[in-house]
């Protein structure tokens, strides 16, 4: 997207679109309650409601003179793009007015998506009880590994026999990694990143040991070699609440979503219906 196209898109919810139905509306700034003007443009007035949402999404703080400033030239760049728009009749062009309604959408779809936060507080032993289950999730250790993984069980047998005759790791490594589905090296994985499987293999591990047998997960078979454990401290509680508050406002939107996704009457045209989609599987055993 070009810095032309950008400018059009990021006033589209305000100046451009209003398609959902009927005639379109064909002011450029389309605020039912146009309250207190900010500037004036070509002789049309701007809100200062508008200055103020262009400044709240720019993190702008509009009694800082210079960031004032800031926010009223943005703003009045949008409004003069948005009265050239018109003035050139663009929204002719289906694939323009299309870009533009999309933009619009996805701004009242965030927007609305933040209302809904707002509406739905989350007390602090709620995220106490959430920063516990994490923690405990995340076990008592960090491990550093190398590992190959493979996507079948004779050539993780093959590579484990090279382990077993003495070879070193890193020469192991060197030799299969051409045949493996992965080949890599991970350090600081805590336990709610990796397979239950290879869980419970690095917690019986020592620095140093090298699996005997390959270790199945839903990746594939693993010859692994643990570095080193690293002793875990999880963060405190208030220096992660506002990221856990993020965190279970944005699963909550995700299920909301998905309740009105399921209980809306979606059609397609006829071979047009999406196909079913697929669980996807990683190829990495971390979850990165």
């Amino acid at each position: 997207m070009n810095k032309y196209t950008s400018a059009v898109c990021a006033i589209g919810m305000v100046a451009l679109a209003g398609c959902s139905g009927g005639a379109p509306d064909s002011r450029v700034i389309q605020l039912a309650d146009a309250g207190a003007v900010a500037e004036t443009v070509n002789g049309m007035p701007v809100p200062q409601s508008l200055l103020e949402a262009v400044a709240r999404g720019r993190n702008l703080h509009l009694d800082k003179s210079d960031q004032r400033e800031q926010a009223l030239k943005l703003t009045t760049d949008f409004v003069l793009m948005a009265q050239a728009v018109q003035r050139e009749n663009f929204l002719k062009d289906a694939q323009f007015a299309a870009d533009v309604e999309a933009a619009r959408l996805k701004a009242i779809a965030e927007g609305g998506i933040a209302a809904f936060e707002k509406q739905t507080p989350v007390s602090d032993e709620v995220l106490k009880a959430q920063y516990d289950s994490e923690v405990g999730h995340a076990g008592k250790f960090e491990y550093d590994f190398g590992q190959l993984l493979f996507a079948d069980e004779g050539n993780a047998l093959l590579a484990e026999e090279d382990v077993l005759a003495g070879k070193p790791f890193s020469q192991v490594f060197d030799s299969w990694r051409g045949k493996a589905k992965q080949a890599k090296t991970f350090t600081r994985i805590r336990a709610d990143q990796l397979p239950a499987e290879l869980v419970k293999t690095l917690a019986d591990m020592k620095a140093g040991d090298v699996t005997k047998i390959p270790v199945k997960t839903e990746f594939g078979f693993h010859v692994v070699h643990l570095d080193v454990a690293n002793p875990f401290t999880p963060p405190p509680f208030e220096q992660v609440k506002e990221h856990i508050r993020s965190a279970v406002l944005l699963k909550a939107g995700q299920q909301r979503v998905e309740k009105m996704r399921e209980m809306a009457k979606i059609e397609y045209p006829k071979g047009a219906a999406p196909a079913p989609k697929a669980e996807a599987k990683s190829d990495a055993p971390a979850k990165q």
